[in-house]
């Protein structure tokens, strides 16, 4: 199974992480940096005053493989 995982700073400067699974492929890095800046202009994520999607510090795929063991 693959996912996104990307890592935010809020706005008080801490790390923020935020994963979406199954996400395909075939997207330019330019275009999912393009779509995570996007989280950022969005004032829907806050905790005690703090924007937590705030800068868009990195992206990467990521891919669990399960191994059956019984």
């Amino acid at each position: 199974m693959k996912k996104i995982v990307a890592i935010f700073k809020t706005s008080d400067g801490r790390s923020q992480t935020w994963s979406y699974p199954s996400p395909g492929e075939g997207k330019a890095p330019e275009e999912i940096r393009g779509l995570l800046e996007r989280l950022t202009m969005l004032n829907l994520f806050k905790k005690n005053g703090e924007k937590l999607y705030n800068q868009v510090v990195s992206a990467k795929y990521v891919e669990t493989v399960e191994t059956i063991i019984f």
